[in-house]
């Protein structure tokens, strides 16, 4: 069964020392030795052999990304990893990794109100790396279900998040995305995905209940051409789109 699975699994960060507030900081931590523990860990908590792709979590400035490469080539030597990669990267530091060992996938934010990694999604297909796409949904915000008068709980970090600090500002995208939808008799969180997917990503859609896992899985049936993807892309040219949690739309 283990070879009917791909396993991905991240390492590069670490809780510090409490600050006095009764949290714990994270802070990246790429160094060697470091990495190898966590590695070890890893295959020891998911009882296998062997890590399909390990993803750096976030860039350590500490740590040239060279240097961290270079680890990962010899864990992929060593055979405790298939493949590697980073998140949240972008061109040149891609490139100067590349040169040290090949990468295998990046995991960057991308959906409808986050496209500013749009770019590197040529790149990543000339380096022949898969892109990943975290977020696709913009938190839940482009399922559309998330109404005008939603609370969101302690420990909800939605309730930070600048997408849902106003339901107005979305409207006009909610519009767009809901006609998008219509015409492929979708749902709204369908057709996003569907564009992600449409651009070359793969995206990781957060699916607590079974419902939302079915429902997301189905947007597989939606191929957008790429005559619709241009319309797509035009129109959110266009279109409103307020600030989301990483950045803003450009």
């Amino acid at each position: 069964m283990r070879d009917e699975v791909q396993i991905l699994t991240k390492f590069g960060i670490r809780f510090a020392p409490s600050d006095g507030t009764g949290t714990h900081p994270i802070v990246p931590d790429a160094r060697p030795a470091g990495i190898r523990a966590s590695v070890e860990g890893s295959l020891r908590r998911l009882r296998t052999d062997h890590i399909d792709v390990y993803l750096q979590h976030r860039q350590d400035p500490a740590v040239p990304v060279e240097e961290v490469a270079g680890v990962m080539g010899e864990l992929i030597a060593e055979g405790k990893i298939l493949g590697w990669g980073l998140s949240e990267v972008d061109e040149s530091t891609l490139r100067r990794a590349q040169t040290v060992t090949p990468v295998a996938a990046i995991e960057n934010r991308l959906s409808m109100m986050a496209r500013w990694h749009e770019p590197l999604l040529p790149v990543v297909e000339e380096l022949g790396a898969q892109f990943i796409a975290f977020s696709p949904l913009a938190n839940g915000l482009l399922t559309d279900t998330v109404g005008a008068n939603a609370s969101f709980g302690d420990g909800d970090y939605r309730a930070v998040m600048p997408q849902f600090r106003d339901y107005g500002a979305n409207a006009e995208l909610l519009a767009l995305v809901r006609r998008l939808a219509a015409v492929h008799d979708a749902t709204p969180a369908q057709l996003s995905l569907a564009w992600v997917m449409a651009k070359g990503a793969v995206p990781i859609p957060g699916s607590r209940k079974p419902e939302r896992l079915r429902e997301n899985l189905a947007a597989t049936d939606i191929v957008l051409t790429a005559d619709e993807v241009a319309d797509i892309d035009a129109a959110l040219d266009v279109t409103a789109v307020p600030e989301v949690f990483g950045g803003t739309k450009s």
